[in-house]
């Protein structure tokens, strides 16, 4: 009785260690199972990544060379159903499969069996024929291909004969793992290269438009502004190699670097793109003239700054030259007027800021230079302007400033005069200056100057007015008959003169538009019988504010403006009309003397046009004498010989006016075909006061009689000079002692009626 439970007990015993012994060999056979899995897990994971990284290492490996690498490996090294993703790991691995690739959770049924794999599932011939020769050494069969939208790839999933023995029935779970892991890593190591064949084709492409540009192209660290890279363009430039160019610091290059570069820099560095131009240093040119755009770029997480630098040293070359052009003059290479007036301006607001700031301007104009540059031709004109521009900037000081307006005015920016007397000594050497002659091609030609002077004061505030001012004195001076010291301070009162001026030529103009002009004749008297051998016709203009204006005041305007063409046409009508009518009630008909303008000669036919009004009065040419001054011949000798040699040859007399008081050349008198001399009202007027005056008027009246010309003496005034003229052989008187200018009818009475017939001798 007792034994029986000792033994039950010892059976306990051995049954609980049994059980334990049990326990300890299922727990071996489990941690025995997953060390198999564990370590077929590593080793194929291994193979699979060695076999990849091989495969991706070699620089022209392919997408289709990685998937049949990715084929062959999991073939060979899985015996599994499924070589894909057939299961997910983890919520993450949900997330990333789903966002990252774009795959759904209906691929993690049964891949080969699933709906969405055979409407998915492609014919083999569609396949790479890579692919297949792959698979179908591989034994695999319902093989599908899987797209991945995002990853640009389809995957390919099959099914094949599983080779596994009784202990390997749990390792379907670890090697469907691995498997997905696999092709982790394939598309990692694939999406790796693409960035890498990205990324090499980007760097290509960068480095082929960096080293073609035709700019310079250079980036800089915004931290020390060190040069970091540059294409050939630069190194072509800068005349230096890139190594040199990183050595030296970038102020170095530049001229004026802490003025013209620091600001843009600090725009640019701020995320503004700047645009400038500066010179530069280079090895090959000590001044270089570049165009720089500045931009700031990222690289990562670095910031730089990318110059793009072209040469605009010729352009700026060019627009120097431009604006040379456009403020010099192209013949003496002085300021011309554009120039003058932005320095005049200058000067009158220096004025405003001080008002002991004292300046002149001179105002220039040659005299007679038209009758030399006509006479000599315009080249050797030229070179004389080339000339007394040269002589008169000799005159002036370094800050002084000569501009030419064209033709033959010159301008002369007197600055920072200590007084303004300085202004009238400066005039008087440049008088000086051109006294001397100048020798040009063979000739030795004298010039004079008129000069006008204006002195700053705080009334100017325009250029303008101050060159008009000077211009108005100019004029002034150009009327004063002194050989020298022919220079005019202006004075306001010459400004209103001018005005009046302005104002009588608009009135001039409307004048011969409604024919304000009458014609006055003034006897001219036979000395010895006292009657009237004719009249001279003198043009007088009726306006309708200021009666009866004298020729004097506006005879110079006409001849400037050139209405003293259809003036002079008018005149010559109405002494045509005049002579008809004369010539039908006389039987000695009297002559009328027309005044001739030398701009007739010079702008019209004027023979032609003086035979049209003969023959459309149906005047006879003997009744007409035409006179003509030294200064009109003058003008233009040519014109004036051809039109007074038709002239006399179709029966007109001719008559030369003033003669004695220009030049006076004896050749005139040879070379034109001149019937009448007239003496001068200045050599009457002294006549019997002063001896000299009456050997003069004597010799003429020899001269006139040795040449068969007929004298006619003006500004005869008194009884004892027309007297004194007949005394001399004069043959003819004329002026206030025989009449005043008178209207047609007048002129008439005293032919009727010549009351100084009466007067007591």
């Amino acid at each position: 009785m007792t034994a029986k439970p000792e033994l039950e007990q010892a059976l306990d015993y051995y049954r609980q260690q049994y059980d334990e012994i049990g326990s300890r060999l299922l727990r071996l056979q489990q941690e025995l199972t997953q060390a198999r899995r564990d370590a077929r897990r590593h080793r194929t994971t291994a193979l699979i990544v060695q076999r990849l990284h091989e495969c991706a290492n070699q620089q022209e490996a392919s997408t289709e060379s990685l998937g049949e690498t990715l084929i062959a490996v999991l073939v060979e090294s899985l015996d599994i159903d499924c070589a894909g993703l057939l299961s997910w790991q983890s919520a993450a691995d949900q997330c990333q499969l789903e966002h990252g690739l774009g795959l759904t959770a209906s691929f993690t049924l049964p891949l080969s069996a699933s709906p969405p794999a055979r409407a998915a599932s492609l014919n083999p011939e569609t396949l790479p024929l890579a692919a297949q020769a792959a698979l179908q050494r591989a034994g695999l069969r319902n093989w599908v291909w899987i797209a991945v939208p995002k990853a640009g790839q389809a995957l390919l999933l099959g099914s094949r004969q599983l080779k596994k023995s009784s202990d390997d029935s749990t390792l379907e779970e670890a090697d469907q793992a691995i498997a997905a892991a696999a092709f982790k890593v394939y598309l990692g190591l694939r999406e790796q290269q693409q960035t890498f064949w990205a990324l090499q084709a980007a760097e290509t492409n960068y480095r082929t438009l960096f080293e073609s540009a035709h700019e310079a192209f250079v980036v800089f660290d915004v931290e020390n502004g060190a040069l970091l890279d540059a294409n050939q363009r630069t190194v072509d430039l800068m005349g230096c190699s890139l190594a040199e160019l990183r050595r030296r610091p970038l102020i170095d290059w530049l001229i004026s670097a802490e003025r013209i570069w620091k600001r843009p820099w600090l725009c640019a560095l701020a995320g503004r793109p700047q645009r400038f131009e500066c010179e530069i240093h280079t090895a090959k040119d000590p001044c270089l003239w570049v165009e720089i755009n500045l931009n700031r770029i990222h690289v990562g997480q670095r910031r730089l700054l990318l110059a793009v630098v072209r040469d605009v040293t010729q352009r700026r070359q060019s627009e120097q030259q431009l604006r040379h052009h456009a403020f010099h003059d192209a013949l003496t290479q002085l300021p011309n007027r554009a120039l003058i007036l932005e320095s005049l301006a200058d000067a009158i607001q220096r004025r405003q800021q001080n008002s002991d700031y004292l300046f002149a301007l001179l105002f220039l104009d040659l005299n007679r230079f038209s009758i030399i540059n006509d006479s000599l031709g315009h080249s050797l004109g030229d070179q004389l302007l080339i000339a007394i521009s040269h002589r008169l900037h000799r005159c002036l000081r370094p800050e002084d400033i000569i501009a030419r307006l064209g033709g033959d005015e010159f301008v002369i920016l007197l600055s920072a005069l200590r007084q303004l007397d300085d202004a009238a000594a400066c005039a008087e050497r440049l008088e000086r200056a051109l006294v001397s002659p100048f020798a040009l091609d063979c000739h030795e030609i004298y010039t004079s100057a008129s000069i006008g002077i204006v002195l700053a004061n705080d009334r100017y505030r325009e250029p303008e007015a101050m060159l008009r001012d000077a211009d108005i004195a100019m004029y002034q001076a150009k009327k004063r008959d002194a050989p020298y010291r022919r220079y005019a301070l202006f004075e306001p009162v010459m400004h209103v003169r001018a005005l009046q001026v302005m104002e009588l030529e608009r009135d001039l103009r409307y004048a011969v538009e409604r024919q304000e002009f009458v014609v006055y004749y003034q006897p001219i008297v036979h000395l010895d019988s006292g009657q009237v051998k004719g009249f001279e016709a003198l043009v007088r203009w009726r306006h309708p504010e200021r009666g009866l204006v004298p020729p004097n005041d506006f005879i110079p305007i006409a001849e400037e403006t050139l209405l003293i063409l259809p003036i002079g046409h008018l005149v010559l009508a109405e002494a045509c009309r005049q002579s008809v009518e004369w010539a039908q009630r006389y039987t000695a008909a009297p002559t009328i003397s027309v005044n001739l303008s030398g701009r007739q000669f010079t702008v019209t036919d004027l023979s032609g046009e003086i035979n049209q009004l003969v023959r459309q009065h149906g005047c006879n040419p003997a009744l007409l004498a035409l006179e003509i001054t030294e200064s009109a011949i003058l003008e233009d000798t040519e014109a004036a010989q051809a039109n007074l040699r038709r002239l006399h040859h179709q029966g007109f007399q001719l008559s030369m006016d003033d003669f004695g008081t220009g030049y006076s050349s004896l050749s005139y008198l040879h070379q034109y075909p001149f019937d009448i001399l007239k003496i001068d009202r200045s050599f009457v007027q002294s006549l019997g006061q002063d001896v000299s005056k009456t050997k003069i008027i004597n010799t003429i009246i020899t001269l006139a009689r040795t040449l068969g010309m007929l004298v006619v003496a003006e500004g005869v005034e008194t009884w004892e000079q027309a007297k004194h003229l007949a005394v001399l052989g004069c043959d003819f008187g004329q002026g206030y002692y025989y009449s005043r200018p008178v209207e047609a009818a007048a002129a008439e009475a005293l032919m009727n009626d010549p009351h100084w017939l009466r007067e007591t001798r």
